[in-house]
């Protein structure tokens, strides 16, 4: 009888160890994506302050390199300054490895003095180990 208990007990406590090990290793694996990802978006970011244009298209699926590139030559000859860079959310489907979320960027345009806001929508595939905007650049009016 309590032969059967112990048994039982060590049953319960090995598939405790078991669900808590996989949960652990699902969050060591979301930490990992999250940080690449992080690291990614915090390049884009300092590119798209310092008017790399298009340096921003080395982060871009290759649908939406083109489109960028025609877009660049109208933006810097506006003379658009960003400013700063904020992104609202992330939401990370680890199914899909997509992330999603929304990114305020504020900037002025330097010959008026006009100072703007956009918001743009966001969707970064990642690509083997690199994560890639499913889109293309902000629009700065």
């Amino acid at each position: 009888m309590y032969a059967k208990i112990r048994h039982i007990i060590t049953i319960f406590i090995f598939s405790s160890i078991l669900l808590t090990g996989c949960n652990t290793l699902q969050r060591i694996q979301t930490g990992q994506l999250t940080t690449e990802f992080d690291q990614t978006f915090l390049l884009y970011a300092k590119h798209l302050r310092w008017g790399h244009f298009r340096e921003l298209t080395t982060y871009m699926t290759p649908e939406h390199i083109g489109p960028a590139m025609e877009k660049i030559t109208s933006i810097t000859l506006r003379g658009i300054k960003v400013s700063h860079v904020e992104p609202i959310a992330w939401l990370l489907d680890m199914e899909n490895e997509v992330m999603t979320g929304d990114v305020v960027v504020d900037y002025y345009i330097t010959s008026s003095g006009l100072i703007r806001q956009t918001t743009q929508h966001q969707i970064w595939r990642l690509n083997g180990d690199i994560w890639q905007l499913d889109g293309g650049l902000p629009d700065l009016r």
